[in-house]
């Protein structure tokens, strides 16, 4: 069904078939109840739901062992930052996702002293999606501190320094 055969069929429902069929899809479509959740829920509700996800992006990094550390599963990081930025109705929420993924990364990298090609590439797309973001939206003095902070995390890789500073300097030029 195309978008115009879609919108003629909702022209010709009366308010209370209206009612009914947002009703229906609200109990049947688990996005279209998701996306109200986000909406028309409370902060506490959307603080929950992203605790969450902090918390199964730090698991995504943890590792038991100092010598030989597991990898990080940078995939499924990726896949859970695609899903929340589906469902996420606000940017400061999503800013604050990537760099606290940017940080847990570089807080992983530092500990265990291990850098690859897929740490250093989230490293580098989440803080310029969170750069993107900020400036998108004129918070830049809001972010500022968590921003150069991250910069100084990065000690252990100079091209990652460098590519991660470049993308600072493109919304902050201190």
């Amino acid at each position: 069904m195309r978008k115009s055969s879609f919108i003629k069929h909702i022209q010709q429902l009366g308010e209370e078939d209206l009612r009914d069929e947002l009703t229906m899809l609200f109990t049947k479509v688990k996005a279209v109840s998701e996306f109200y959740k986000m909406e028309l829920g409370t902060e506490a509700d959307r603080k929950k739901l992203y605790d969450k996800a902090k918390a199964n992006i730090r698991s995504k990094f943890a590792t038991k062992s100092y010598r030989r550390p597991r990898r990080p599963r940078v995939q499924k990081v990726n896949m859970l930052l695609k899903e929340l930025k589906d469902k996420a109705i606000f940017d400061y929420e999503m800013i604050d996702i990537y760099l606290f993924t940017c940080e847990t990364a570089l807080e992983f990298c530092s500990e265990y002293e291990f850098i690859s090609v897929p740490v250093s590439n989230i490293i580098m797309n989440t803080y310029d999606k969170a750069i993107h973001l900020i400036s998108h939206n004129n918070m830049d003095s809001d972010y500022k501190d968590r921003c150069s902070k991250i910069i100084d995390m990065i000690y252990f890789d100079d091209h990652l320094h460098q590519e991660v500073y470049s993308s600072y300097l493109c919304l902050y030029d201190d």
